[in-house]
């Protein structure tokens, strides 16, 4: 009897575990609710770093970028220890949370100022000035 109840446990913890490390990471891979939007193909003519920074969790660089209207920009995933997006707060693009080693590019046609953020990261903001 006692065995069985071990076994049971273990059978428990182990089903237990799966199930939060499965709800912990399913949105940090492009899953979850989220698929990327306004993502556009072709040439950057400038590529901002998503790169790991102690104070906010990660950091855009540059922060703040200015291109003329018809231009795209691709963001480069470079953090290791942390998923991010990069959010329009205007709604027009998102990457979806992300790591390392994905990249996402956005034409920008309209001249204006195109503020964006990481999704799960309220201190990680950047600027896109188009003119």
């Amino acid at each position: 009897m006692a065995r069985w109840k071990s076994r049971t446990a273990i059978a428990a913890s182990a089903l237990f575990t799966t199930a939060i490390l499965t709800a912990c990471s399913a949105p940090f891979i492009g899953g979850g609710d989220c698929s990327p939007k306004g993502g556009s193909t072709g040439t950057a003519s400038q590529v901002l770093k998503v790169v790991s920074d102690s104070k906010t969790v990660g950091a855009y660089n540059p922060k703040t970028i200015t291109i003329t209207s018809g231009q795209a920009i691709e963001w480069a995933w470079e953090d290791t220890g942390n998923p991010h997006s990069v959010t329009a707060e205007n709604g027009s693009f998102d990457s979806c949370l992300q790591k390392a080693g994905y990249t996402f590019v956005v034409s920008f046609a309209t001249p204006g100022t195109y503020a964006y953020k990481c999704s799960i990261h309220p201190d990680m903001k950047g600027t896109v000035n188009v003119t």
